[in-house]
């Protein structure tokens, strides 16, 4: 006999985990919240730990239960395949998103409804991020801007960055950057640092800055002519097309900084997984000195 906890308790576990939430689980396995919290209280019991830190902004897996997670999702995941093939039915996949905010919205957003239009059976869920994603395990893919020495592995290159000044309409005549407010997104790189060495322009701002902690509200401000902001070359190319941003100083300059894409190798890799990185990978350019794979979720400068 197996030495198993019960199968809806470790549903409920798989399910709340993914979602780090009892309510959207209880949703998803059509019961009850408390049905859910119950369940998962067996499990804890029956490990004699807890396998989420109930906190009061929501769930947070335990050092117990980012153990125990892909193990489950795997044997869940053999289990469904294995149903389908007896049962001949076409089950939903689905795909998890973890990217940072700025680039969900400028650049995903606009996007993603061709790629659901052309998968109706993917269901997508983005997990947004400012600076780090502190549940990026859960994702089946992960999106950045990475230092180009540094990239993991699994990574693929979608785009090598440049960083270009930006400011409101009112903004597209010569100018003097020292006499506006900077705007300055805030992470683990310093892009108007960065882009003052690239450009050869030394900073004196006159000004205190205004410091925001990622680039879609810098765009925000500067659209609505609080200042100027340094972002990244993909984050600035919808609202410079649209008008509700110029660039004055031109183009941006290049940087030894790349967007890439990254799939958790924890995780099953899904028909979903692959069809979704080959599609994003179509949206760019093949990167000189780029071998891409998105199959096998490689990149390599």
């Amino acid at each position: 006999m197996r030495e198993l906890p019960h199968l809806v308790q470790l549903q409920a576990f798989e399910a709340a985990a993914r979602h780090l939430s009892f309510t959207r689980a209880a949703e998803e396995l059509n019961c009850t919240q408390a049905a859910i919290s119950q369940r998962v209280r067996g499990l804890e019991q029956y490990f004699g730990r807890p396998l989420f830190h109930r906190r009061a902004s929501g769930l947070e897996l335990s050092s117990a239960g980012k153990a125990f997670l892909p193990g489950i999702m795997q044997a869940l995941d053999i289990a469904e395949a294995a149903t389908r093939g007896l049962t001949g039915r076409r089950l939903h996949q689905s795909l998890t998103i973890s990217a940072p905010i700025s680039f969900l919205n400028l650049w995903l957003g606009p996007r993603l409804p061709g790629f659901l239009a052309q998968h109706r059976g993917v269901a997508v869920q983005l997990n947004s991020a400012i600076w780090t994603d502190p549940n990026s395990e859960l994702a089946d893919l992960s999106f950045g801007v990475m230092d180009a020495a540094y990239l993991p592995p699994e990574a693929v290159v979608l785009a090598r960055e440049t960083l270009v000044l930006v400011g409101g309409p009112q903004h597209s005549g010569q100018l003097d950057v020292d006499e506006l407010p900077q705007i300055e997104v805030q992470g683990r790189h310093s892009l108007w640092d960065i882009w003052s060495e690239r450009t050869h322009r030394p900073r004196r701002p006159r000004l205190p800055p205004i410091r925001v902690d990622n680039a879609l509200s810098a765009i925000e401000l500067a659209a609505s002519g609080a200042g100027v902001t340094v972002i990244y070359g993909t984050y600035a190319q919808r609202p410079l097309a649209e008008g509700r941003l110029v660039a004055p100083i031109g183009d941006g300059v290049p940087v030894p900084l790349v967007l890439a894409m990254s799939r958790n190798l924890m995780r099953k890799e899904t028909a979903a997984v692959r069809d979704f990185m080959a599609w994003v990978s179509g949206h760019f350019p093949a990167v000189e000195g780029q071998v891409r794979d998105p199959g096998q979720g490689r990149g390599l400068l």
